[in-house]
């Protein structure tokens, strides 16, 4: 549900009033390098400082442990270029979906982008939450108590969903000065972790196993990054106007995810030989904060906190308008307390009554990740192009391609019956899916007529 195109707004500090309706050429604004700061702030999440711990728990050696990371982050140019229709169209993501899934098909794909954005939503908050309950105890010496990190859900929950609220032209303002400030405080504390890094054991690590070792890792790597972002990187381009180049918009969105990431995910690899426990740590933030000297800890969790609640900024957005193309009837900005009851009640059960349900809730999210891996292969196959057909070929691809993801997925809530040797310590099950839909769909539709975009 959306505002005629006459009466939209896209404003600073202004609440957005358009929601999945195409934004005409009058009011487009900025231009590609925005993308750069959208995507940096939204990957500077000290999480990946784990991610990198988990490839060298592969036992892979340093200069393998680098190629996985250099090839599984390659896979954030998929997001470059599935922003594409939104700079040709002016749709969202998930609005353009439904071009090839047909109008029931996608509200079916719009439903589990949904699951997936309001997931992470959640894992942002509870996280959040601990680093400012952290953050409270250092600076004003109070306890971890119920109270407390309900105050903690409390300020977290703020900032992340009253900046969704406000809308697209806030958060891209915002994102760029989280950049500059944040980013480089935690170019900072990185330096700061690094005296205690064994160098020597590092460098001399020997090789690991290919196929057991360096193929799953770049698997992880990519269902960590890339994957969890796909249905959403037209949200941000749809603004920009057309004939803006599609190189620089690839450009921009790729090298602004990945900087930041591997050079977070490389520390993480760095200290794994030091921290053999940062990869299955339950508190990694806590850990690496005894690593520092007192003077960093603060800055520590102030960055650790803005940075994940910048990519949960980007997951409240999106997940908004993955609601409203999966038929629910609402203004964009109200979609925003639906994703708030459900994100901030998940989050207390978490914080109150089971801390061990986020392990559970994060295999949930795994298994989401299998069905939009097929997805993701499909409309890679549409980026400039329609299919004139239903949408029974786009759906019947991604659900062979989402039963074999399933089937050859691992988690802590449901393995699958071919989930086994290589597949059940990694996400290959995922690559499965992908190349299984994308091969489908593309017999399929190799002979249906098709029109560029744009129209």
């Amino acid at each position: 549900m959306s505002l005629p195109l006459s009466e939209s707004r896209d404003c600073l500090w202004q609440v957005e009033t358009n929601g999945i309706n195409p934004i005409s050429a009058t009011a487009r604004h900025g231009s590609a390098h925005d993308l750069f700061w959208v995507w940096f702030a939204g990957n500077l999440s000290f999480t990946y400082v784990v991610i990198g711990a988990v490839v060298w728990s592969y036992g892979l050696s340093l200069w393998q442990s680098l190629l996985v990371l250099a090839i599984g982050l390659s896979s954030f140019v998929v997001i470059g270029y599935l922003g594409l229709p939104g700079v040709d169209t002016g749709l969202p993501t998930m609005a353009f979906s439904a071009r090839y899934f047909g109008k029931r098909g996608n509200r079916v794909m719009a439903l589990v982008s949904w699951l997936n954005m309001v997931g992470w939503e959640t894992i942002v908050l509870i996280i959040s939450s601990f680093t400012v309950a952290t953050m409270l105890h250092l600076i004003f010496g109070v306890g971890s108590t119920a109270l407390w990190l309900v105050v903690s859900l409390g300020i977290s929950g703020l900032l992340e969903l009253s900046l969704a609220f406000m809308g697209h032209a806030t958060i891209e303002y915002l994102q760029r000065w989280v950049s500059y400030i944040f980013g480089f405080l935690t170019l900072v504390i990185l330096l700061a972790l690094l005296p205690h890094v064994n160098w020597h054991a590092v460098w001399y690590h020997p090789s690991g196993p290919w196929l057991a070792g360096v193929i799953p890792s770049i698997s992880v790597v990519v269902a960590v990054s890339a994957l969890s972002w796909v249905t959403t990187a037209a949200d941000y381009t749809r603004y920009l106007p057309k004939g803006t180049s599609h190189r620089r918009v690839v450009s921009a969105t790729t090298w602004g995810a990945i900087i930041p990431t591997v050079l977070l995910m490389a520390v993480g690899l760095l200290l794994g030989q030091s921290a053999p426990t940062l990869a299955s740590a339950t508190n990694p933030v806590e850990l690496l904060l005894h690593w520092l000297p007192t003077w960093a800890q603060v800055p520590y969790l102030l960055i650790t906190m803005v940075g994940i609640l910048a990519g949960g900024v980007l997951c409240a957005y999106s997940s908004g308008l993955s609601l409203l193309a999966a038929g629910i009837k609402m203004p964009r900005s109200r979609t925003i307390a639906v994703d708030g009851v459900i994100s901030i009640t998940a989050s207390l059960y978490v914080l109150l009554i089971s801390q061990g349900f986020i392990v559970n809730f994060e295999g949930f999210l795994s298994l989401v990740a299998a069905l939009l891996a097929p997805w993701a292969a499909i409309a890679l196959l549409n980026i400039r192009r329609s299919i004139k057909i239903s949408g029974t070929p786009a759906m019947v691809s991604w659900a062979a391609g989402a039963i074999l993801g399933l089937a050859t997925t691992s988690t802590v809530v449901f393995t699958g019956p071919l989930a086994v040797g290589i597949f059940r310590q990694s996400s290959l099950g995922y690559f499965a899916g992908f190349a299984v839909t994308a091969l489908i769909y593309r017999i399929w539709t190799l002979n249906q007529t098709t029109y560029p975009f744009p129209q």
